[in-house]
């Protein structure tokens, strides 16, 4: 399939991170399923099932179930149209605009703004160039999203059925902290670092803390977890996480990670920066172009802002190599497809730092390298690349083709770095 194509599509699944340090009330989602079932007149109810303990699928509900438009518009902006097809309510600051006649409860269609044109607080029907994305029940009036002053929150539509199908299901279904809204190769990518019990892990970039949450849920709350992010808001983000989590095992700091080494640091316990070979598992979840989320809408991304990721990653990377301790491991991902930024990045890596060795980064699910980027074959059946493709050195299964653009590779350290 043209990559292009599959970006603008939205995923047939919805994948929930299940936490296992917390009793699970999957009966809850199934009893959610019903009702809703009831509402669309029918007796199916969407499948779900386990692809490990920690991962839940949901997938879309049945061509049969189909909610007819109403003619009564509302306009979101591109970001919380694709919320919306991947199964989210429209929260308020994504409302663009809607008519002063709609009441509330009224079931309205959404529409996202595919050109970035509609002025916020629009009241007539938006003429740009637009997209349906669902149906659903306003929530919120004009006065309470529009007037001067406001910096309007909650749910401002409650979404019933967006045109992909996908089921509106939220963590709330389930009690507090059981259930958690997260990409696959996301979930992947903790598996692929293996946290365990009393180890040393480092999130470099690790707001708003869902691959941390899932580190020290994979430890069962007794690794030794770092989290850092560069801003406080950014920082007390991760604690929310880890708090409705359940875990425990996480120290998050504000710090900027491209600094966070330093020979004179007296160690992990004092925060950052910290001394050199002082963690046994880093996980680098870089600052990317993003260009790996579905669907995509809109893309406003420059080519000289996607070029300039790269720089950022290298300079997290080579804190990295000081950080890590021989023999450890480091884990490298971005939800992107670009080149420079996934097999461009290991095969500078692997010419940079002669200490650090490419290994697989199991489990191997996602499809491999692409080639003619600086990695032979070998290297390439190393790395994960999750995309639409089917090359014939791994195919991925399709659940795993049909999720984000997303790339995974995995180092350990040889030797001391010189």
């Amino acid at each position: 399939m043209d990559l292009q194509k599959w970006l603008k599509e939205t995923p047939k699944y919805t994948t929930f991170r299940v936490n296992i340090l917390k009793k699970n009330h999957h009966e809850s989602l199934q009893q959610y399923l019903l009702q809703l079932a009831d509402v669309f007149a029918t007796k199916q109810i969407p499948s779900f099932y386990f692809l490990k303990p920690d991962c839940l699928i949901l997938e879309r509900w049945s061509d049969s179930v189909i909610v007819d438009p109403t003619g009564k518009e509302v306009i979101v902006d591109a970001l919380c149209a694709a919320a919306v097809l991947r199964g989210a309510h429209v929260f308020a600051p994504g409302v663009m605009g809607l008519p002063s006649s709609l009441h509330l409860d009224e079931k309205v269609d959404i529409y996202g703004d595919l050109e970035k044109k509609c002025k916020r607080g629009l009241k007539s029907l938006y003429d740009g160039k637009k997209k349906y994305v669902g149906t659903g029940y306003l929530k919120m009036l004009r006065s309470e999203l529009f007037d001067n002053g406001i910096k309007p929150s909650g749910i401002a539509v409650h979404t019933l059925m967006p045109v992909s199908r996908l089921p509106v299901v939220n963590e709330s279904v389930c009690p507090k902290g059981e259930l958690l809204l997260q990409n696959l190769p996301s979930i992947v990518c903790g598996w692929v670092v293996n946290a365990q019990s009393n180890e040393y892990i480092l999130d470099m970039c690790a707001a708003p803390g869902n691959k941390t949450t899932h580190l020290a849920e994979m430890s069962k709350n007794q690794a030794c977890i770092t989290a850092l992010d560069k801003t406080l808001e950014k920082t007390e983000r991760i604690r929310e996480t880890c708090q409705i989590q359940g875990v425990t095992c996480v120290t998050a700091y504000a710090f900027d990670a491209t600094k966070c080494h330093s020979e004179e640091s007296l160690g992990i316990a004092n925060g950052p920066p910290f001394p050199s070979n002082c963690f046994d598992k880093i996980l680098l979840d870089a600052p990317c172009s993003g260009l790996g989320q579905r669907p995509q809408l809109i893309n406003m991304m420059s080519p000289k802002m996607i070029k300039s990721y790269k720089f950022l990653q290298r300079k997290l990377i080579s804190e990295a190599v000081k950080l890590l301790k021989v023999s450890g491991k480091l884990v490298y991902s971005t939800c992107t497809v670009t080149e420079d930024e996934n097999e461009g990045l290991v095969s500078w890596v692997l010419e940079k730092f002669p200490c650090l060795k490419l290994i697989p980064a199991e489990p191997l699910l996602g499809g491999p390298g692409l080639p003619n980027l600086g990695l032979d074959d070998e290297h390439r059946k190393m790395v994960q690349r999750f995309g639409p493709h089917i090359d014939a050195l791994r195919p991925a299964d399709e659940i795993y083709r049909d999720s984000i653009g997303f790339f995974i590779a995995a180092f350990t350290k040889t030797a001391n770095n010189k």
